[in-house]
């Protein structure tokens, strides 16, 4: 399987507190979960995958190319493919449910496959009727659907997800796990934090913060 990130020796912490120390591989068509109690740096591993933030100490290897502070280019070529969830990744208030979907699309399709795709995620998510709402209008369930929606609006390669079922009803949780290993078995690589035990998560690897 072809190498996405390579982690070796890295510590990650707040200030001067070193919080964990890591070593691990991720893969194409992995789907990792980050397992941990509160407070083991779960979320904190999670930006560094994303490469919100790096490492003081030990190495990233982004597709076998070393990064560090010189490597935006790289970054952020490496995110135009990712859709993340993370708690701190913010929608804006004063837009509507579509146009936080739609500020984060880039498909670089016609205009009516672009409509396609946000109906389907917007039929699919129950936002259907709340599209035209704006983000300080809606509950914490809805808002955490519009930043699910936004994660998959550029049907992308590689997910990023810190707790995605926070806030969701039980049934919306089971459809969006169930979405996760479908698109997954396609190629999809998942690598998600969760609280949740994924019974019907096939083939799955574990990373366990301590």
């Amino acid at each position: 399987m072809k190498e996405i990130i390579n982690i070796s020796q890295v510590s990650l912490g707040y200030k001067d507190k070193e919080l964990l120390k890591v070593n691990f591989k991720i893969y194409k068509g992995d789907f990792c979960i980050i397992s941990g109690n509160n407070a083991t740096g779960k979320s904190l591993l999670l930006k560094l995958l994303y490469m919100k933030i790096l490492p003081k100490k030990g190495n990233i290897f982004l597709f076998g190319k070393k990064i560090d502070e010189k490597s935006k280019n790289q970054i952020l070529d490496y995110r135009k493919n990712i859709g993340v969830i993370l708690h701190d990744d913010t929608l804006i208030p004063f837009f509507t449910v579509y146009q936080n979907i739609e500020l984060s699309s880039e498909i670089q399709n016609s205009k009516k496959d672009f409509l396609k795709r946000i109906n389907e995620i917007l039929n699919w998510l129950d936002l259907t009727k709340i599209k035209n709402s704006y983000i300080n209008q809606l509950s914490s369930g809805e808002r955490q659907k519009v930043s699910i929606a936004r994660a998959l609006i550029n049907n992308p390669s590689i997910i990023i997800a810190d707790q995605p079922e926070s806030y969701l009803d039980q049934e919306t949780s089971k459809k969006l796990f169930f979405l996760f290993n479908s698109i997954n078995k396609l190629g999809t690589t998942i690598i998600l934090s969760t609280n949740k035990p994924l019974n019907n998560s096939e083939n799955c690897r574990i990373i366990e913060l301590k």
